[in-house]
């Protein structure tokens, strides 16, 4: 028998396990256990068809194929993000070293404001002074001052009116540096005479602005404004003001001839007051016009005041005589000149 030299596992002595135990500590020889050889199949093929196997998956459905447009669509979208990012960074970092306070504006379109609904006062004081067929009194006063600066002696010219208007005809008694005339618009044409006793004559034109009618020229509710109601006289009356949009005819208000008064100097200041009734029956009215030197001093100065009367009574003006007389351009109604 041949020797089989073995390890005692106990002390670590060797010995021929044919012999018997070991020689040291008597310790007896034991044979290692043969390991369990290792299954070389697979986790999947050990455990198939075992309640631990976990059943396939199965593949997902391919995703539909995008057509051309899907694609440009949402690249459009893609890129109009990037732009929206872009826009925001450089915004954001633009400014002096510390980040601002960026704020996305969206522009939004206000609502139209309504146009304010004007008082009532001054609805039916609007139909009175643009009525074509307007009856009424009307008394002026006017005062032209001019500064020796620009006429040099000075001027201060006075005129006067006491009349009625009945739709275009106009009737009156006008004075003008002491001279009074009578004169009357009738259908368009101009009859005049030097009160009491001459005779009724037949002139070429009436000077423009001895036309009263239309009143003041306020053709538009924006030039013109209520200021407040006051009481005059025990009566209430509302006072209207006009505003910047109007454009005053100066030589008509005043009833003179402005221009050659004032050698062209036009008031660079007007103002007109009106008081009227709340169903817009004019009562009284003051013109103010202005022109003024840098000293304060006034070049031109003009003060003129209105009264009304007898509003919407008829009136017929009609020719003054069965025939009157046809007389040459020289005695036409006088303008006012410089003195």
């Amino acid at each position: 028998m041949s020797e089989k030299m073995v390890r005692c596992v106990r002390c670590h002595e060797v010995f021929d396990a044919n012999s018997g135990p070991c020689t040291k500590c008597g310790a007896p020889y034991q044979a290692p256990v043969v390991a369990q050889q290792e299954d070389a199949s697979s986790f999947a093929e050990r455990y198939a068809g075992t309640p631990f196997v976990t059943p396939p998956v199965e593949p997902l459905a391919p995703a539909p194929r995008r057509s051309g447009n899907n694609i440009w669509i949402g690249g459009g979208v893609a890129l109009i993000a990037l732009a929206l990012i872009a826009a925001l960074i450089v915004g954001l970092g633009s400014g002096s070293g510390s980040r601002p306070d960026t704020q996305l504006v969206v522009p939004i379109t206000p609502a139209p404001t309504p146009a304010p609904t004007p008082p009532p006062s001054l609805t039916a004081l609007m139909g009175r002074l643009n009525d074509s067929s307007l009856s009424a009194h009307i008394v002026v006063s006017s005062r032209v001052q001019v500064n020796r600066r620009i006429a040099g002696a000075g001027v201060t010219d006075l005129t006067t009116f006491d009349g009625i208007i009945s739709g275009p005809n106009e009737s009156g008694l006008f004075t003008h540096s002491g001279v009074t005339r009578e004169f009357r618009l009738v259908d368009n044409v101009v009859y005049s005479r030097q009160p009491p006793t001459a005779k009724w004559q037949v002139v070429p034109t009436l000077p423009s602005y001895l036309i009263v009618a239309p009143l003041f020229n306020i053709t538009a509710m924006n030039m013109i404004e209520l200021v407040s109601a006051e009481v005059v006289n025990g009566d209430t009356l509302y006072h209207f003001r006009t505003t910047r949009w109007w454009a005053p005819d100066t030589s008509r208000l005043a009833m003179a001839d402005v221009p050659s008064l004032t050698a062209g100097l036009a008031p660079d200041v007007s103002v007109l007051d009106l008081w009227a009734t709340a169903d817009g029956i004019p009562v009284t009215a003051s013109f103010s016009g202005t022109n003024s030197a840098t000293d304060g001093t006034k070049l031109v100065d003009i003060e003129v005041k209105y009264t009304f009367d007898q509003v919407d009574v008829a009136v017929s003006i009609g020719s003054p005589g069965p025939s009157p007389t046809a007389s040459p351009a020289a005695s036409a109604l006088p303008s006012p000149t410089t003195k």
